[in-house]
């Protein structure tokens, strides 16, 4: 059983400046929990973004993530125009990135390209970021998505069942691997076995042998570029 002697904690706020509606009649709206540990709370204004939120949790060299993030430019300081970017990432190396996230069929036009030309070049000037980058529809990958949201489900820690899935990960001789299911029976502790296996995927202490779905007879090994966590809440 979890310990929870010690207490329950809450997930951390939302570190978004613009606070996105509970419900919508026109798209969808979502609140989430990403990160490590209790977490932070999370909102997006679209599944769209919800996915590409998932996505950027997962991603090894993301260390922070910000969304809703409120970015004024423009030259009469009186009179700024403003964009709010759905996701700003930091990288593990201190690299930012502002993501702006929107469907394929929204950009036929042209018109959301060239405004966002205009942002970009002002978000260099007062060194906003580091990078501006689209997301779209097209930038999802289904087998990667549906990974991300599996890891992102395994966020919170159980020392007892991440010890024991550690030792059975450590135990493998170099380069060797084994499935999930077979690393689960070894760490004798069930579903919590599974999980916490999923979790030294999740912060890079094994990896996939071969790229497919997570899943029971997926093959992993120890990884060689260990890290103690992959995202933390800024």
């Amino acid at each position: 059983m979890f310990d929870i002697s010690g207490g329950i904690l809450l997930p951390n706020s939302s570190l978004a400046e613009r606070n996105v509606p509970a419900a919508s009649k026109g798209h969808c709206t979502a609140h989430t929990v990403l990160g490590e540990g209790e977490g932070t709370r999370t909102q997006a204004e679209s599944w769209l973004e919800l996915c590409h939120l998932m996505l950027l949790n997962a991603d090894e060299e993301v260390a922070e993530l910000a969304e809703q993030q409120r970015f004024f430019f423009g030259e009469d300081e009186d009179d700024l125009q403003q964009h709010v970017f759905d996701v700003v990432a930091t990288l593990l190396d201190g690299y930012r990135i502002a993501y702006t996230i929107k469907p394929e069929i929204r950009l036929h036009s042209g018109v959301f390209l060239e405004d966002m030309a205009e942002v970009s070049w002002w978000v260099r000037k007062y060194e906003y970021a580091d990078d501006v980058q689209l997301l779209t529809d097209a930038d999802i990958d289904q087998t990667d998505l549906r990974n991300a949201q599996m890891l992102a489900s395994v966020r919170e820690a159980d020392p007892e069942a991440d010890a024991a899935a550690t030792r059975a990960i450590e135990a493998l001789p170099d380069g060797a691997c084994r499935s999930l299911r077979d690393l689960t029976i070894d760490t004798g502790m069930k579903a919590r076995g599974y999980s916490a296996l999923i979790r030294l995927l999740r912060r890079g202490f094994a990896v996939q042998v071969e790229r497919g779905l997570i899943r029971p007879t997926t093959t992993i090994k120890r990884s060689y570029s260990l890290r103690p966590t992959i995202y933390r809440s800024a």
